[in-house]
């Protein structure tokens, strides 16, 4: 069995293709298989999460779009409301038009289903999107970009609000899973987490036998920490002898602490990270789940120092 402490890391995002690197790498966080990124490797882990539906992964990438004319800003959201009043699904796109500049935005989850609602607003950009991401949707022939859409960057936008509503950022979280709990609760942020259906703690790949997180609020050598470490490495034990005896990851799992340990990726807006901030590390709710506090207060002091003009401590 390890102990480790919780931790956490801003990933760097990269805007290449819609993201399609980070894609790759939040979905391998869900089985723990980053050694085998390579050349080519997210091209193909796209198509196969796009052939199999498990469109979520896809979230964590994004475009973002700046238009040239105000009034198509007005016949998307035309398009989007009239989706919503026949009772169709609306893809969360985020726009703003501030100082005359109409921005849209939103992750490639969304982009994918607005193209596939064949709506009005579609057309505009059924040529902006990487053909990685489309190409079951719109045959060649079919993928014309509108001139007057342009694509833009974080880097592009100004502004407080632009870049609250547009700027997106992933953190990868390293803490035990009652924390997850607490942080998916942020529904409308996008989360890839180590999966302990698919992940084997006792084959050495994972490290020897589960990992757990060491409780904050605990100092070791006394008696409340030895009995947390007892009952971790009883099921540590429990955890391996039932692997023994041919379970399945999945099933075996049942025995596993609310400690062990669990990599967490979530990607939001930074409007949707200070709100994540104000109830996990402001605490303006009440006081927080101390080991949630411990990252969340570092990480918010950390964001706040590259993004002085939107996030303040």
């Amino acid at each position: 069995m390890n102990i480790i402490k919780p931790g956490y890391m801003i990933e760097e995002r990269d805007e290449k293709r819609g993201g399609l690197a980070i894609i790759e790498r939040a979905a391998r966080t869900c089985y723990k298989t980053e050694d085998k990124i390579a050349d080519g490797s997210a091209e193909r882990i796209v198509r196969m999460l796009i052939q199999r539906h498990h469109e979520a992964m896809l979230e964590h990438g994004d475009y973002i779009f700046l238009l040239d004319d105000y009034k198509i800003l007005d016949n998307i959201v035309y398009s989007l409301r009239r989706l919503m009043e026949n009772g169709d699904d609306v893809p969360l796109l985020s726009w703003t038009n501030i100082n005359e500049r109409p921005i849209i935005s939103g992750n490639i989850r969304a982009w994918r289903e607005l193209l596939a609602s064949r709506c009005g607003a579609a057309y505009y950009f059924t040529g902006a999107i990487d053909s990685i991401y489309t190409a079951d949707l719109f045959p060649d022939d079919e993928r014309e970009m509108d001139t007057r859409i342009k694509q833009i960057h974080y880097s592009d936008l100004q502004g407080f609000k632009e870049k609250r509503v547009h700027l997106r950022q992933t953190v990868r979280f390293i803490v035990d899973r009652g924390v997850t709990h607490e942080f998916v609760r942020h529904r409308v942020m996008s989360f890839a987490q180590e999966s302990t259906r698919y992940c084997d703690y006792s084959n050495g790949k994972q490290g020897d036998g589960i990992t757990v997180i060491e409780p904050s609020f605990m100092t070791e050598h006394t008696e409340p920490y030895d009995l947390w470490k007892r009952q971790c490495m009883s099921a540590d034990t429990a955890y391996v002898h039932e692997k023994r005896l041919g379970l399945k990851p999945e099933q075996a799992r049942t025995v596993l602490p609310q400690s062990t340990k669990a990599e967490l990726v979530m990607t939001g807006t930074l409007g949707h990270w200070d709100h994540f901030f104000d109830m996990r590390a402001r605490q303006t709710t009440g006081p927080a789940h101390p080991q949630a506090a411990e990252v969340a207060i570092p990480l918010m002091q950390e964001m706040a120092a590259r993004f002085p003009d939107v996030i303040r401590t």
